[in-house]
């Protein structure tokens, strides 16, 4: 498994390796699951989504970003 990081602004989107099932097999039957993280944070509050699929995960990043220039033009 490749690893995969974006960075989008303050967020950084990155892979997180699959969830092992309950009897120790790997599930891949989602696709890959991504995190979203702030990088203006720090600890376990630097985590706003945790085990998203990434188009998701991206649109929130985006949206949150969208609202924040929102803010600044007035």
């Amino acid at each position: 498994m490749g690893s995969f990081r974006l960075v989008l602004d303050e967020f950084e989107v990155i892979e997180v390796p699959p969830k092992v099932a309950s009897k120790g097999a790997v599930d891949f039957s989602e696709g890959p699951r991504f995190d979203v993280i702030d990088r203006l944070l720090e600890g376990d509050d630097r985590y706003i989504l945790r085990d998203e699929a990434f188009q998701p995960a991206v649109d929130f990043c985006m949206a949150w970003l969208e609202e924040k220039e929102k803010s600044r033009a007035h």
